[in-house]
């Protein structure tokens, strides 16, 4: 049985259940807008488990496994917030917070910060103790990002707060004119020497100091197409990709493209006209990026040429695409990762991820496997041969 439509849009002012990214219709059930089945195909690689570990219950767009060192730091939206070992799955620490979570992990391997559904900035020390509590200005659903001392989140209202990593006092803040909506999905910060990158309303990538929080330059990287409100929704998604001297991004309603960097801001290299919900992928000379339709691209990173497009995966409700070895790999909403040739496109092998959930966390390649965050709230590390 075809699942419903699920991913959803929300915005400052109103909330759009725009059904499942995949192109589902706010207005219609046409069958166009339904999840493909399963297709056949010639199996060429096994995915298999390499390990698993149940950390908590449930999953949701704000929860990314975080990687330092040899350990993995995860949470849940029940409270749970482990660290894990990145080789076997071993858990190293839980602590279970008598609160809901909206996001997270973001850590640096001293401090260990989640959210809360009420606003709350929770931040853990390195043995999963209770360091310090503090307020955001609303809801946290995206990820903190810690380096320099700080931690820095970005929350609903697009308000970018830093608060002292150790004691939570208020370093700084940002916020510039908001929208009425903009898109509940996988969104990241990154960090870049003494600079923050943020994703913020209309298709803008702006970069921050990281110690005061003064702007340095932005991308525009996606502009409005129509008169609508849902025309007017055009977010940086997903995590932006350093290239060299540069970075590489997509967003939804907008472009997939690549920027260079310099003392004088970012310059556009390429972009082409792309939607996208969850982000984009590299490997070597080629970019990747899974589409809120299912379509699965790659392109040159140098110049935006298109490799190949692949359509196998309709409406599946797609994950951030990842390399591994030579196989490019993506979730889907039932709780599938299909694996392609990076090369050319070509499907060879799938394999669930344990759960018939939807895979909305960020999927990870490690140096031992691809690292999961399944529907069900369990840390799942697959392995492909």
């Amino acid at each position: 049985m075809k699942k419903s439509c699920h991913r959803i849009l929300s915005g400052s002012v109103l909330a759009l259940a725009v059904a499942a990214m995949g192109g589902c219709s706010l207005f219609s059930n046409e069958s166009r807008f339904e999840p493909v089945d399963l297709t056949q195909y010639q199996q060429q690689v096994n995915g298999f488990t390499v390990w698993s570990a149940s950390i908590g219950s449930g999953s949701g767009f704000g929860f990314a496994p975080a990687l330092v060192g040899d350990s993995v730091y995860a949470a849940t939206p029940d409270g749970s917030v482990v660290k894990a070992n990145l080789s076997n799955g071993a858990i190293q620490w839980k602590t279970k917070l008598d609160e809901a979570l909206a996001a997270g992990v973001g850590t640096d391997g001293n401090v260990v910060v989640v959210t809360t559904t009420k606003g709350k900035v929770i931040a853990l020390d390195s043995t999963g103790t209770l360091l310090w509590t503090t307020n955001a200005s609303t809801v946290v659903s995206t990820p903190a990002t810690i380096a320099g001392g700080l931690v820095v989140v970005r929350a609903d209202d697009y308000r970018v707060q830093a608060f002292n990593a150790q004691n939570g006092e208020l370093q700084w803040s940002y916020l510039r004119t908001n929208p009425e909506m903009a898109l509940k999905a996988n969104s990241r910060m990154l960090i870049d020497g003494n600079q923050v990158l943020v994703g913020v309303p209309t298709g803008r990538l702006v970069s921050l100091d990281l110690q005061t929080g003064t702007p340095q330059w932005d991308i525009l990287a996606a502009t409005i197409q129509g008169p609508t409100d849902l025309d007017s929704v055009t977010d940086v998604v997903g995590q932006p990709l350093l290239s060299g001297n540069g970075l590489c991004l997509a967003t939804y309603q907008g472009r997939v493209g690549c920027y260079a960097i310099s003392a004088n801001g970012a310059q556009p290299v390429w972009n082409q006209p792309f939607s996208s919900a969850v982000g984009v992928g590299a490997a070597g000379n080629s970019l990747y990026a899974a589409s809120v339709h299912g379509e699965v691209r790659a392109y040159n990173i140098t110049n935006g040429q298109e490799l190949w497009t692949d359509q196998t995966l309709t409406n599946r409700g797609l994950t951030n695409p990842v390399v591994y070895g030579n196989v490019l790999a993506t979730g889907d909403y039932e709780g599938y990762v299909h694996f392609y040739s990076a090369a050319d496109g070509t499907l060879l092998g799938r394999v669930s991820a344990g759960s018939g959930r939807a895979i909305v966390s960020p999927m990870t390649a490690t140096n031992i496997g691809i690292l999961i965050q399944n529907g069900s709230g369990n840390l799942v590390m697959l392995g492909v041969k």
